[in-house]
């Protein structure tokens, strides 16, 4: 049997599978009066978590449904569109195909920040699954600068030991996504932006108008009230570990993954970018096949 360990993807867990495709069939399409709540409450559960120090969440007001974190990442490309885009080599692909012909950008490895520039990051690194070892030394510099940064939580609710302070001046925003969490959410596009104040853009419009993805609220809130949100390193990580060493290669702090490097004989052409080989240990994790793979 061939496993796909490159991309990243939710554990197929036959139980989330099962409780997320119930709840689907019973959600309520105009059940719009609970889309405020659950944004505070999807905050307050990320902030719940015992295994990761978030620091300074409490202190962005401003909570609003987005389709997953990628369209969290489009409002904060176009609220600076004059800006040099940046993010670190090995991170969200995402970005590099959104602004490689509409934007100016270039990796923060390239050049020195400056004061016309954006900056993207992914917190856990998305190649690692670690705080990328730069994320203080930029932050400074956006601070000293005042350089919009966003910070891509997508694989904070897969993450144990992460110690993060947002009380950052430069941070305008954040983004939660229940993707890569809960098998068959990741179909529904759960996604949470935090910022500071009320940003009066298509967001807060959407979400004030209540033109967003219903379904995911009611199986977002289901899932809130079912699982911690540690709920994926608290079942898996035995099992990560062992995997890791059976495979030879070292533990992420997301428990999705393994790490190693690019002189890893059997995995290193998964090249993102870096010296870091990120493998992805979902299919082998799970108790039912990956609906998904190809």
């Amino acid at each position: 049997k061939m496993f796909n360990l490159r991309n990243s993807r939710p554990i197929p867990n036959r139980d989330v599978y099962e409780f997320v495709t119930t709840e689907v069939k019973s959600a309520n399409l105009y059940d719009l009066n609970k889309i405020p709540k659950f944004c505070e409450n999807y905050s307050n559960w990320i902030q719940s978590t015992k295994l990761n120090n978030l620091i300074g969440l409490d202190n962005f007001n401003s909570k609003q449904y987005v389709h997953g974190t990628s369209q969290s990442f489009d409002f904060f490309y176009l609220s600076h569109p004059r800006k040099r885009m940046r993010c670190f080599k090995g991170d969200f692909a995402y970005h590099r195909l959104s602004w490689r012909d509409n934007f100016d950008w270039l990796y923060l490895e390239d050049d020195i920040i400056r004061e016309d520039d954006a900056v993207i990051m992914s917190a856990p690194f998305s190649d690692s699954g670690d705080i990328h070892p730069q994320t203080d030394f930029i932050l400074n510099i956006c601070d000293e600068l005042d350089v919009p940064v966003f910070i891509d939580c997508a694989y904070m609710i897969i993450a144990r030991d992460i110690d993060f302070d947002f009380n950052r001046e430069c941070i305008q925003g954040v983004s939660f996504s229940m993707s890569k969490g809960f098998y068959g959410a990741e179909k529904l596009r759960i996604g949470l932006r935090l910022t500071r104040d009320y940003q009066d853009d298509p967001v807060e419009v959407f979400n004030s108008m209540q033109m967003l993805n219903t379904v995911g609220v009611h199986v977002g809130q289901k899932i809130i009230d079912n699982y911690s949100v540690d709920y994926n390193t608290e079942t898996y990580r035995d099992k990560q570990e062992e995997l890791c060493n059976q495979l030879k290669i070292g533990y992420s702090k997301c428990v999705l993954f393994g790490i190693t490097d690019k002189n890893h004989p059997q995995f290193k052409d998964f090249d993102r970018g870096t010296d870091y080989r990120r493998v992805c240990l979902s299919s082998l994790m799970g108790d039912m096949e990956d609906l998904h793979y190809d």
